[in-house]
């Protein structure tokens, strides 16, 4: 994935794609990352799939349980994909054993986030996430 120049991210935001089927986390998400950062939404794998096909994200979010399939398939496929397979994927999920985190880190995932996660929290780790993987970062600053 090509790296977003500071030029560049001062004409647009920061593209994340969604994968999560809960209303209330969704906006949950779109609170915590404020502007800098546009969300685009999908409930499944396959509809994921699709809109990285049409577009492809600066970031992959992604809930495991999913209604279609889960985000373990979608990191496995994202990562199996030559074009798909640096996207940064976070997973968030209710799933806390260390046995799940394993599995969503086996699976492909960069970053593994128990719910309920605090909005300042999951705010910062989308930041750090960006960081590591070399991702201009949105000069719109939120302290939620």
């Amino acid at each position: 994935m090509e790296r977003i120049s500071e030029q560049s991210m001062q004409e647009r935001p920061l593209d994340v794609l969604v994968v999560e089927g809960n209303t209330a986390a969704r906006e949950r998400m779109q609170l915590a990352l404020g502007d800098g950062y546009a969300l685009r939404f999908v409930n499944g794998v396959s509809e994921a799939l699709d809109a990285i096909r049409l577009q492809q994200p600066d970031l992959l979010v992604s809930e495991v349980d999913l209604p279609e399939g889960d985000g373990l398939q979608l990191c496995v496929l994202v990562r199996g994909e030559p074009e798909m397979g640096s996207i940064p994927i976070m997973l968030v999920t209710e799933r806390g054993s260390i046995q799940d985190k394993v599995a969503g880190f086996q699976a492909g995932a960069d970053d593994y986030v128990v719910k309920p996660v605090d909005t300042r929290l999951f705010y910062a780790r989308i930041r750090l996430l960006c960081r590591i993987k070399g991702i201009a970062l949105p000069y719109a600053h939120r302290s939620a």
